[in-house]
């Protein structure tokens, strides 16, 4: 932790004369690791990208399909959607118990905390989460990836995000300014896909396995039993021409009409 440049850099970014690059390289500087980026996440429509550190051009290309599209699946997006509290949070901590998918646009990949990796993205790093709140119902996010580490990321060194979270926030406020989050196009709902043709109950149980739960989780959850799990997935599956999770993600993907900012 280099506390001295945090402080210095941050207080550029709140003062005024530097951007969202300078934002990110003062939270690594807190928190060291190998790439991160900043959102704005306005409350419908995509995020609003702000900057990055990723190294190269082909993981800069997977945030960019992140912003797009990849987001829909994301569990930090899911989250904030269903109104987490701000504060920072390991990203295996906010996914569903069978995070997984296979399409053109997400790759299942054991070794990722959340068996999920957009394409371009970078192997081997767990993810921390850093939230704000701002004006507009609008939450700041930056995303900070490092490579895993037995035990995953160590609970101190969330508390030193947590600890300067409030001038975090500042900083925040003054990039936001040169950027707003404008309320962009509504985002095809995941509760709203497959309704044309499903039940009521097959199209929530259909949300909940794109969102990465396991029949057993929905059974829990839904309060009905895994065999009726299972039954409703087939007919769902039937109804929607697919046959295997991988595909149902590929037609969910498909579905979604969503172009970058």
């Amino acid at each position: 932790m280099q506390l001295h440049e945090f402080s210095q850099t941050l207080a550029e970014v709140i003062e005024g004369p530097a951007d969202s690059d300078a934002l990110i390289r003062a939270v690594q500087y807190l928190f060291p690791c190998e790439a991160a980026f900043a959102v704005l996440n306005p409350p419908s429509g995509p995020p609003v990208y702000l900057a990055d550190s990723y190294p190269d051009s082909t993981s800069k290309a997977a945030v960019q399909l992140y912003v797009s599209k990849t987001y829909l699946l994301n569990p930090v997006h899911n989250a904030i959607r269903n109104g987490i509290s701000t504060g920072v949070y390991r990203m295996a901590d906010l996914a569903p118990d069978n995070w997984s998918a296979t399409t053109a646009d997400v790759i299942a990949d054991d070794s990722e905390e959340i068996k999920f990796r957009t394409p371009g993205w970078p192997h081997g790093l767990q993810e921390a989460c850093l939230l704000v709140d701002l004006p507009g119902d609008v939450i700041g996010e930056i995303s900070l990836a490092r490579e895993t580490a037995p035990g995953g990321i160590p609970e101190e060194d969330l508390e030193a995000l947590r600890h300067f979270l409030p001038l975090i926030r500042l900083a925040f406020l003054r990039v936001s300014k040169n950027k707003p989050a404008r309320v962009g196009r509504m985002s095809p709902s995941l509760g709203a896909f497959g309704r044309d043709v499903l039940t009521a109950r097959e199209a929530e149980i259909v949300q909940m396995v794109l969102k990465g739960h396991s029949s057993l989780s929905i059974s829990l959850e839904l309060q009905i039993t895994i065999s009726t799990v299972k039954s409703h997935r087939r007919n769902a599956y039937a109804k929607l021409g697919v046959s295997t999770q991988s595909q149902l993600f590929r037609a969910y993907v498909d579905s979604c009409d969503i172009g970058t900012d």
